[in-house]
């Protein structure tokens, strides 16, 4: 409804611009400064750096300006704003900019309450815009309270009585558990976001819903948090989670370097390595779900091989990379087990079963074994003691040769260490955002489809993403960034 679109236009535009395209220390001026007026409870807590005038506010912009269409997009995003209204988006970010935060308390599912703060420079101003706000849409009513500095925004009284803390009582700033989850968050990110998991299954913790999420790990949680900020050479997006059921959720393994990186090729545009050791256990929980308990068997008579074997097979580092290839580009998957004899016969036979069910056909040609699906090709064949499920022959030739690797090249390295990414890592992903997309750009070309100018002079910026994975003690963060020229 436009009502709240333009009310809540400072909370969201930053986000939005980070999502099109895409350091401040004012979030909270360092601190979470609106949680200093609420009360303790609050199961999800959001603060936001909109100060148009802000680093962070800039380098977005700054961002978003790199892309061809960039400055339409922000033309385009004032002017959905502003649509249907006359209050102009500069009215309405001059006027509502500063620090933001957004609480939400809920006792039961039909009983839940959400109350935004806005720190304006100009109270009294602001409160008016509010009310031209209001009188321009009147079915959609907003209550407002002035809390020093500070407005509190709700569509009910109640909510604004429920979050706001009474005279000198204890504020969630002061709540212990609460500054531990926030610690976690950047000061200088753009919008950070904190949940108190293990309260909210203490208030949503029945139901068919709740047991699905405990099979995960998430009553074993203690908190969740996520942030988004602009860089100069990118954006990033961060998750964590803190807690017994960190492990569980995520399979997150220990800290590790990446083996089988060293055996691919320099021309592979995208790489991916995890550790498969924990995903047994989630298999495990799946396996007492009837629904998924039920899968499993199935899969198991249909291929002949046991859900134990295949988690045999990854009982270790398990890693992907793409290459350029014709007519398909090629495809690799890597796998280094503790029983390299064991881990083949079991994926020959998995090869073998799924050949049988698509009327696929499998062939032997000395060490490799090749299974064709339609237009499809896998070839299964062992590379020392790593097992190789490739698309192409020319790979496994490419694996156990002594050529240039992708971990020497200034591409790979110079992506990761833009990005932040650790000697060692729970998992870590990287793609070559230029190579694939110009590899996409040709197989269209020679397709005969077009793509629409408008999409590929906006993809030119983008660089690399990379993804990583980081865990200290039972905190386990997940960090996506990427890179913009």
């Amino acid at each position: 409804m436009r009502t709240m679109r333009l009310v809540w236009a400072v909370l969201v535009s930053a986000l939005v611009l980070v999502a099109a395209g895409c350091g401040s220390e004012k979030v909270g001026a360092g601190e979470s400064a609106g949680a200093e007026l609420l009360k303790p409870g609050a199961l999800v807590y959001a603060d936001l750096d909109s100060d148009p005038e802000s680093d962070q506010w800039k380098q977005v912009e700054e961002l978003v300006l790199r892309f061809p269409d960039g400055e339409k997009w922000l033309a385009e995003l004032k002017k959905e704003i502003e649509s249907g209204s006359d209050i102009t988006w500069e009215q309405a970010h001059e006027t509502l900019g500063g620090d933001s935060a957004v609480a939400v308390y809920a006792s039961s599912m039909t009983d839940v309450k959400v109350v935004a703060l806005l720190r304006p420079d100009d109270v009294d101003e602001a409160l008016k815009l509010i009310e031209r706000i209001q009188q321009e849409e009147p079915d959609d009513p907003l209550v407002t309270r002035r809390v020093d500095d500070w407005i509190a925004v709700s569509d009910k009284k109640e909510s604004i009585d429920t979050a706001l803390k009474a005279g000198g009582g204890q504020a969630l700033a002061d709540d212990e558990a609460f500054q531990d989850g926030m610690a976690e968050l950047p000061a200088d990110a753009l919008g950070r976001v904190y949940v108190d998991v293990a309260s909210a299954f203490e208030t949503f913790g029945s139901g068919p819903e709740a047991q699905a999420l405990r099979m995960f790990g998430l009553d074993e949680l203690d908190f969740a948090g996520a942030w988004a900020k602009a860089r100069d050479d990118g954006a990033e997006v961060a998750g964590v989670v803190q807690g017994e059921g960190a492990d569980k959720l995520l399979g997150a393994a220990e800290e590790y370097s990446s083996d089988l990186l060293e055996l691919v090729p320099a021309d592979a545009f995208a790489f991916m390595s995890f550790m498969g050791t924990g995903i047994g256990e989630q298999v495990g929980a799946l396996r007492e779900n009837p629904l998924y308990g039920s899968a499993l068997n199935e899969f198991e008579q249909e291929t002949g091989v046991t859900v134990a074997e295949v988690l045999r097979l990854i009982d270790g580092e398990v890693a992907f990379y793409a290459a350029p290839g014709a007519p398909i580009p090629e495809l690799t998957l890597l796998v280094r087990p503790d029983d390299p004899a064991q881990a083949r016969e079991s994926a020959e036979r998995l090869l073998r079963a799924l050949a049988a069910m698509e009327v696929g056909e499998v062939t032997e040609d000395g060490d490799v074994t090749t299974a064709v699906f339609d237009d499809f090709t896998v070839n299964l064949a062992m590379v020392d003691d790593t097992l190789v499920l490739t698309t192409t022959k020319d790979a496994i030739a490419d694996l156990g040769s002594s050529g240039e690797k992708l971990a020497d090249t200034d591409r790979y390295e110079d992506a990761l260490e833009t990005a932040g990414a650790p000697d060692q890592y729970t998992g870590l992903a990287w793609v070559d955002l230029k190579a694939t997309i110009d590899l996409i750009m040709g197989f269209a070309s020679v397709s005969g489809d077009s793509v629409p100018p408008q999409v590929s002079r906006n993809l030119e910026p983008l660089r690399s993403l990379v993804a990583y994975g980081e865990k200290d003690g039972n905190l386990v963060k997940s960090l996506v960034f990427v890179g913009i020229e």
